[in-house]
């Protein structure tokens, strides 16, 4: 396959450079990927302003500019017709609300709008889990027939280096709350506090990667 590849954690990241070694052994692998670490940006997309694009090789371009910004480029103005866009592999877990902020998961939203399959791939920095059981996630993707371009999938290894099984999941809703912590003056600390990280709810991506089951969670961009 021709497969874009980009992440949120910038160009230089050891996730988005251990996926390209993975991935090329087998594909055509082109990396759109941001200048600077773009962590949290969502789908947002830059506007009205020049972006700089930097060629470093034929397979890597570094944009400064946000992951959406990395696929809608890759898509829109390479002369490649791509057939999956892979997003990752981030430097942390992308479950529960983490959703809604990761920009790992938003450049595969704007993968959506191109109607091209889309998989985010996310773990807790213990990138050996992901070198020893990539091939086996992308096989049970292959042999279930999940890629799509409805929707994307977003697959979280679990914590630790033990793999059980891989599981399609759905996100469970932690308690969580953001608050801000007054550093003196004008300046404030923001803070997230995860609340119930443990859950008994079997079929959640949070259940799941807590205990040693590969998380696949299909995730869909509304367009009508």
């Amino acid at each position: 396959m021709n497969i874009l590849l980009t992440n949120d954690d910038g160009y230089f990241a050891d996730g988005i450079n251990l996926l390209y070694r993975l991935l090329s052994k087998k594909h055509h692998v082109v990396i759109v990927a941001p200048k600077v670490v773009m962590s949290a940006k969502s789908v947002s997309i830059i506007v009205d302003r020049d972006v700089e694009v930097k060629k470093i090789d034929d397979h890597t371009f570094v944009m400064d500019a946000t992951p959406s910004d990395c696929v809608a480029f890759g898509l829109s103005s390479l002369d490649v017709d791509f057939d999956l866009v892979v997003s990752g592999c981030n430097h942390g877990l992308n479950i529960s609300y983490d959703t809604m902020y990761s920009g790992t998961i938003g450049a595969c939203l704007q993968a959506l709008t191109y109607r091209k399959p889309a998989i985010a791939i996310s773990c807790n920095n213990n990138f050996e889990i992901v070198e020893n059981h990539l091939y086996e996630v992308l096989d049970y993707i292959e042999n279930n027939r999940l890629l799509s371009s409805e929707y994307m999938l977003n697959v979280n290894f679990p914590m630790g280096k033990t793999v059980k099984e891989i599981k399609l999941t759905h996100i469970y809703y932690r308690k969580e709350v953001t608050y801000y912590i007054s550093n003196g003056g004008d300046q404030y600390r923001a803070t997230r506090d995860l609340k119930d990280s443990e859950c008994d709810d079997i079929d959640s991506d949070v259940y799941a990667v807590n205990h040693d089951i590969i998380s696949i969670t299909k995730l869909r961009k509304t367009l009508d």
